[in-house]
């Protein structure tokens, strides 16, 4: 349900569709909060491959505001597989793009993974 539910919204940014400032906000309300902490960490790494996915540069706001909710939903400091493959994950997010939001989310998230 999640992954539909992501895939629309991804399907959403992708449109000319004009989103009110708490597109975000509410997505993660209405997606994540329902989810269990064992549930949100297994999605998680679902969402970093979408990370991961070149043709998804124009959304990593987005994704890592849902990662960073799942990882919070989690309750866990247990660390995904996929990162732990991809040691320097988010310091490639960081060396990849300028924009302060980004930056910010990547560095809690990679504070928080402590990778």
């Amino acid at each position: 349900m999640f992954i539909n539910a992501l895939s629309s919204f991804l399907e959403k940014l992708a449109s000319i569709e004009e989103l009110d400032e708490w597109y975000v906000s509410t997505f993660i309300d209405e997606n994540i909060y329902s989810l269990s902490p064992t549930e949100a960490f297994e999605l998680s790494s679902h969402v970093i491959e979408l990370l991961k996915d070149e043709a998804q540069p124009d959304y990593t706001y987005e994704l890592l505001s849902i990662l960073l909710a799942l990882q919070r939903q989690s309750d866990t400091t247990q660390i995904p597989d996929i990162l732990k493959n991809s040691p320097n994950f988010f310091d490639d997010l960081i060396k990849n793009n300028s924009e302060e939001y980004v930056l910010n989310l990547a560095h809690e998230l990679a504070q928080n993974c402590q990778i």
